[in-house]
C-alpha cells in the first residue's frame, strides 16, 4: 500500500496540475505557464549531434529487437551509470568545443536559476495528469514480465546499495543524459529543418519508443511536455528538473510497492 503521506502528496500535486491545465486550456497555449524565450539556437550536424544520432539509432534497434525486458544485476546498473556519466561528460565537452558561442542559446544558462527551477517544477506538474490517465489505460498490458528492469531489481534486491544506485541512475544520470541527447542535440537539430511542432513530436516518439511497450504510451506525454518546455524556455536545467522529479515520484511509488512506468 502507498503510505498516506505519499497519497496526500500525489493528491496535492494533481490538484495543482489541474489548476495549471485549466489556465492552458483557457488560453489555448502554454503561454500562461511558459513565456517564450526568443534567445535560441539550433544544432548543426556536428560531432555531438552525430554521436547522439548514433546512440539513438542503437537504442531504437535494441528496443525493437528485444521487446521483452530482462532482469538486471546491480553490477550492470553501476556500469550503466558510469558509462552514461562518461558519455554525458564527453558530449558536453565536445559541444563546448564546437559550439561554445551558442551554448546559452542551446539551453546551458546559469542566469535566472530560480526561474529555471520553477519552470522545471511546473513542467512536472503538467505531466502528471496525462501520464496517470495513460498509465490507467495501459494497465491491462502490465505484468511482472513488462515491469521495468530497474523495478524488477528493486523488488528482488531491495537493499540500501540497490536503492542508492537506482536512485542515482533514474533521478540523476538518466535526466542529465537523456535531456542532453533527446532535447538539446536531437530536437534542436530537428528544429533546423522541421517546424517546432514536428521537431517536438519526432523527438518525443523516438524517446518513447526507446523505452519499450507498454511504457512508451504513458511516457509519450512526458516527452511532449519536455519537448515543449525546451522549445519555450531553452533551459537544460528546467528539462532536467522536470525529468528528475518525474522519475523521483516513480521511484517513491516503487519503494512504496506501486508499479509506475519506467
Amino acid at each position: 500500500m502507498v503510505p498516506l503521506v505519499l497519497q496526500l502528496l500525489l493528491l496535492l500535486l494533481t490538484l495543482l496540475s489541474i489548476r495549471y491545465w485549466i489556465l492552458i486550456l483557457k488560453a489555448h497555449s502554454l503561454k500562461p505557464v511558459f513565456e517564450l524565450n526568443p534567445d535560441r539556437a539550433t544544432s548543426e550536424l556536428s560531432p555531438p549531434v552525430l554521436l547522439a544520432l548514433l546512440w539513438v539509432t542503437y537504442q531504437l534497434v535494441a528496443s525493437l529487437n528485444q521487446p521483452q525486458v530482462s532482469a538486471l544485476k546491480l553490477s550492470q546498473i553501476i556500469q550503466s551509470c558510469l558509462i552514461l556519466l562518461a558519455l554525458t561528460g564527453t558530449l558536453l565537452l565536445i559541444l563546448t568545443v564546437v559550439s561554445w558561442k551558442s551554448l546559452p542559446q542551446l539551453g546551458f544558462r546559469l542566469d535566472q536559476l530560480r526561474t529555471q527551477f520553477r519552470d522545471g517544477s511546473l513542467g512536472f506538474l503538467l505531466v502528471l495528469i496525462p501520464v496517470i490517465l495513460l498509465l490507467l489505460a495501459t494497465y491491462p498490458f502490465r505484468s511482472e514480465e513488462t515491469l521495468h528492469p530497474l523495478l524488477q531489481l528493486l523488488r528482488s534486491d531491495p537493499g540500501y546499495a540497490t536503492i542508492g544506485w537506482i536512485f542515482l541512475s533514474a533521478i540523476v544520470v538518466a535526466p542529465l543524459f537523456e535531456e542532453l541527447v533527446y532535447r538539446v542535440l536531437l530536437q534542436s537539430w530537428l528544429e533546423g529543418f522541421l517546424t517546432p511542432l514536428q521537431a517536438i513530436v519526432v523527438s518525443s516518439l523516438v524517446f518513447s519508443v526507446v523505452h519499450g511497450f507498454p511504457d512508451a504510451i504513458p511516457l509519450f506525454p512526458l516527452a511532449l511536455l519536455l519537448g515543449a518546455l525546451y522549445y519555450y524556455r531553452r533551459s537544460y536545467i528546467a528539462n532536467v528538473v522536470t525529468h528528475a522529479l518525474f522519475n523521483a515520484i516513480n521511484f517513491a511509488l516503487a519503494l512504496a510497492g506501486d508499479q509506475p512506468p519506467g
